[in-house]
């Protein structure tokens, strides 16, 4: 027996390192330095269950970033699991070119039902009917783009091929998306080949209890808009908070202001809720939390509860509207995706949907949230490396401080950052992963309290590193 398990744990060791040469050398991880990457031991994942990952070496980790920021309900969710295997045994994939399929209408219809339900308060009824399928976040800012650029066309502004968009954005890494986001590092390499986008300040407001005056920057802005106001098709915006650059909130009914404006001059507004959507800040709709609701809206991240990739533009009826017409006429809008609209992906995205209003997602994020501000500020908040903590619902950034204070350092000074997170791997098994000087934690949002706590003990041991020599 004892040879046995010897036998079997040799075995292991030999598929663990092979796998490891394999992934080192013919793996290209995303926004990853492949020369440190092939230096350190990687964590190959296996399977998920609930908030945890286990790796090929039976190690487990909670996934404290939510695999990427997209992950709902856990790992392998049995109800999401069996929904997406009821569906392959009917359905994998039928292009929305030709045909439609069930799974892709119903979800359409339950999603544009759940936006109204959002935006039930406001002034008028949602108009945000019409779904336009794709597969990822970039895409969905992509299309949003482009309906935006045909639209203005179709109703006779020729002249509006500009895009206003804001400091620190980003939007995807395509490039439409890269020319409106605003972040150098993932923008200078390609500069020459991205149009010119102009940008307004994004003004944050960390403390939701604060509230400074934002006229200044309103000011800026319509000033910015009036003077191009026919030349602008659409202003884009991350409502809520920013993600890549650094969990950055929005101050509090901006997004409005930001509204009026563009109703004033008859410029579309795009908000780009790939990542703030479906729950992650609060709402389903980030943006109806100030019932503001926008021309277009992108979704994506946790559209599937993070099982598979997909992504939704929403446009309203005036947009819709404007591109009818006969064959003919060419006001059709000539874009689309093989896999647009997956039945697999479609249907998952349904059930989650309904999981959402079964379980009450929302309440519970809510109370997470609450508990998660309350531990970070009290176990982490006086610390004199970490600054003023950032948070909308379960998107957080906890802001590492140089040596002599400063949080401005932004990707060029993320060597501390990466070393208390590679600590909360090693140490603690929970995954973090930092945007520059900026931890971010974005856990499942069906997150339970024990495991927030895992999460801050985490970050409260990674930090003694600090107090270390780097090369230890």
């Amino acid at each position: 027996m004892s040879d046995d398990r010897t036998s079997s744990r040799l075995a292991g060791l030999r598929d663990y390192k092979l796998l490891q040469e394999q992934d080192q050398s013919i793996v290209w991880h995303p926004y990853t330095q492949m020369q440190e990457y092939a230096q350190t031991e990687p964590i190959i994942i296996e399977r998920g269950e609930g908030p945890y990952l286990f790796d090929i070496r039976r190690r487990r980790f909670l996934d404290a970033y939510g695999s990427m920021w997209c992950n709902v309900w856990g790992h392998s969710h049995p109800e999401l699991v069996k929904t997406i295997q009821q569906q392959a045994t009917q359905l994998c994939h039928a292009s929305l070119f030709t045909v439609s399929h069930t799974p892709a209408v119903e979800f359409a219809a339950a999603l544009t039902d759940a936006i109204k339900q959002d935006f039930r308060f406001a002034d008028e009824p949602s108009s945000l009917n019409h779904v336009f399928y794709s597969d990822n976040g970039s895409t969905a800012v992509e299309v949003a783009m482009k309906m935006a650029l045909q639209y203005q066309n179709q109703i006779g502004q020729i002249s509006r091929t500009q895009f206003l968009t804001f400091h620190n954005s980003y939007h995807g890494d395509t490039f439409g998306a890269m020319s409106a986001s605003n972040i150098d590092v993932f923008r200078q390499k390609f500069s020459p080949s991205l149009f010119k986008c102009h940008h307004a300040t994004y003004p944050m407001q960390v403390d939701p209890d604060e509230h400074e005056s934002t006229r200044h920057h309103e000011m800026q802005f319509e000033a910015l808009l009036a003077g191009r106001s026919d030349k602008i098709a659409a202003v884009v915006i991350e409502p809520v908070i920013q993600g890549c650059s650094g969990m950055r909130p929005l101050a509090e009914d901006y997004l409005g202001k930001i509204k009026k404006y563009c109703r004033e001059y008859d410029i579309l507004l795009i908000t780009d809720e790939v990542f703030t959507g479906f729950c992650r800040t609060g709402p389903l709709i980030a943006s109806s939390t100030e019932l503001v609701e926008p021309d277009i809206i992108c979704l994506g991240k946790g559209i599937t509860g993070g099982m598979l990739p997909m992504a939704v533009t929403v446009a309203n009826d005036k947009v819709f509207n404007a591109f009818n017409g006969k064959w003919s006429d060419f006001r059709q809008f000539l874009h689309g995706h093989t896999y647009s609209g997956n039945p697999l992906a479609c249907a998952v995205a349904l059930r989650n949907l309904q999981m959402i209003e079964e379980e009450k997602l929302k309440e519970n994020v809510k109370s997470r949230a609450r508990e998660l501000s309350y531990a970070l500020r009290r176990r982490i908040g006086s610390h004199d490396r970490v600054g003023q903590i950032r948070q909308r619902g379960l998107a957080v950034g906890v802001p590492i401080l140089d040596e002599n204070g400063s949080e401005d350092g932004g990707y060029e000074t993320r060597d501390d950052a990466v070393r208390i997170c590679h600590d909360a791997i090693d140490r603690s098994r929970v995954l973090l992963r930092p945007l520059g000087n900026i931890i971010t934690i974005c856990p499942p949002l069906n997150i339970e309290s024990d495991q927030i706590e895992d999460i801050v003990t985490a970050l409260e041991r990674g930090l003694e590193v600090l107090e270390k020599p780097a090369d230890e």
